[in-house]
C-alpha cells in the first residue's frame, strides 16, 4: 500500500466535465489500467483519492493535484506508464511522486491558486490605461462585494485580503491577459465568478463573465513566507 501524489492537466473538452464526473472518469481509467485502488471501510466504500480545490466548470488547468492510495507494489514510473495509456483526451498526468502517509491532505494545505484571465476586447485599450487601473485596484485597502450567504441573506464581504497579486501580462488589440494569485483554499476561497466581474467593472467592460477564458496555472501553499507547489 502506498500513496502517490499526481500533478495533472485538465484541458480541451474535459474542462466541461464536472469535478464529480472527473472522479468517476479517473476511477474507470484505473480499472482499465488494472491499478488496484485502496478503498475506505464501511457501508459505502469509496476509493481513497484526495483532491486539491475543485476546479470550476469551464476552467482549463495546468496544475491540478490528487493523492491516490493504491494497493499495488509498483514504482511511480510503472504507475504513470500504466495509467497514461488509459486517460481520456484532455487529462494528462504530468508527474507523480510517492508521499508519506503522515503528509497533510491537499485540501488542508493548499491556500492559493495562480490564474490567467484572458478578456476579449471590442475596442482597443492603451497599455498605460490598463496598467494604471491595475495599480489603482491593488492599492485599495478594501474591495467590498455583496453576496448571499448560505441562508440567502445579503452580506458584505471584503475580498482584498484574498488577492495576493494581480497584474497585466499581455495586451493586444483584441484581448488582454492578466495574471493573478487569489485565495483558493478551504479556509479562504475567492471564486472566479466573483473576481471576474470585479475586473470587468474596473475597465468599464460590459460583457458576460463567461466570455472570459480562465486558465489555472498551479496551486500553492505557504512555507517560510514563500509560495510552494504541492510537488
Amino acid at each position: 500500500m502506498k500513496i502517490i501524489r499526481v500533478k495533472f492537466k485538465k484541458e480541451g473538452d474535459m474542462i466541461y466535465v464536472s469535478h464529480l464526473d472527473l472522479q468517476r472518469t479517473l476511477q474507470r481509467a484505473f480499472r482499465r489500467a488494472e491499478i488496484q485502488l485502496s478503498y475506505s471501510q464501511g457501508f459505502n466504500p469509496h476509493p481513497k483519492m484526495s483532491y486539491g480545490n475543485a476546479l470550476a466548470l469551464g476552467t482549463e488547468s495546468q496544475g491540478e493535484y490528487v493523492d491516490i492510495e493504491i494497493e499495488d507494489d509498483i514504482t511511480v514510473d510503472e504507475f504513470l506508464e500504466k495509467i497514461r495509456k488509459e486517460l481520456p483526451a484532455g487529462i494528462e498526468f504530468v508527474k507523480a511522486k510517492e508521499i508519506d502517509k503522515t503528509e497533510k491532505s491537499l485540501s488542508s494545505i493548499i491556500e492559493w491558486g495562480e490564474y490567467l484571465f484572458t478578456i476579449p476586447l471590442e475596442r482597443r485599450l492603451s497599455k498605460e490605461f490598463v496598467k494604471g487601473k491595475v495599480i489603482e485596484f491593488m492599492s485599495r485597502k478594501e474591495i467590498i462585494i455583496t453576496k448571499r450567504n448560505k441562508k440567502g441573506k445579503l452580506v458584505e464581504s471584503d475580498i482584498r485580503p484574498m488577492i495576493k497579486s494581480f497584474d497585466l501580462l499581455d495586451i493586444e488589440e483584441s484581448s488582454m491577459t492578466f495574471n493573478a494569485v487569489i485565495a483558493t483554499g478551504s479556509i479562504q476561497n475567492l471564486n472566479t465568478n466573483i473576481f471576474i466581474p470585479q475586473i470587468l467593472d474596473l475597465f468599464g467592460l460590459e460583457m458576460d463573465p463567461l466570455d472570459v477564458d480562465i486558465l489555472r496555472r498551479d496551486l500553492y501553499f505557504v512555507e517560510d513566507g514563500e509560495l510552494v507547489t504541492p510537488m
